[in-house]
């Protein structure tokens, strides 16, 4: 898929069938992420947790039903919000990566916020206490085909001088 095409297409799913993700899929999705830009990556290196296991995914709130969800967490940084932008540049990566495969994805907010207050959940999931959940991508195979955006939308105020 041409990257214009792959922009065009994403977008956030709201409604994912029972099919599991492939794990080869998976694995690409997760690859992606190690390319996205990072802010101090020798000190706020993100985390990733993949979680397919129903019993784990029923667990996290506000998933839409997904059959995988990939939880961004990160350390502590010396510079205030680099682990929340390092985050955000992961999951855009892995959700540009998802959509080139064909898997419906959506930014996932407060599935992290939720886990950050539920010490028992980050055990489960094997999240070191030290790290924060601060971003997740919720995956799987939409209810309903993406197709590409047929004219651009303008979402942001741009000022020229």
């Amino acid at each position: 898929m041409e990257l214009e095409k792959v922009l065009l297409s994403r977008k956030s799913c709201r409604k994912f069938t029972d099919k599991a993700v492939e794990l080869d899929k998976l694995e690409k999705v997760v690859v992606s992420a190690s390319l996205a830009p990072l802010g101090l990556p020798r000190m706020c290196t993100p985390m990733l947790t993949v979680v397919t296991e129903k019993e784990l995914l029923a667990g996290l709130k506000g998933i839409y039903d997904a059959p995988a969800v990939i939880i961004v967490s990160c350390p502590p940084s010396p510079a205030p919000g680099i682990g929340d932008q390092n985050a955000a540049c992961v999951v855009e990566m892995m959700s540009l990566m998802a959509t080139d495969l064909g898997l419906g994805n959506i930014y996932l907010y407060g599935v992290t916020a939720n886990l950050q207050g539920d010490a028992d959940m980050k055990a489960k999931l094997e999240i070191p206490e030290n790290f924060t959940p601060l971003a997740a991508l919720a995956l799987g195979y939409g209810e309903e085909d993406v197709a590409v955006c047929k004219e651009f939308v303008n979402k942001l105020n741009v000022v020229r001088k």
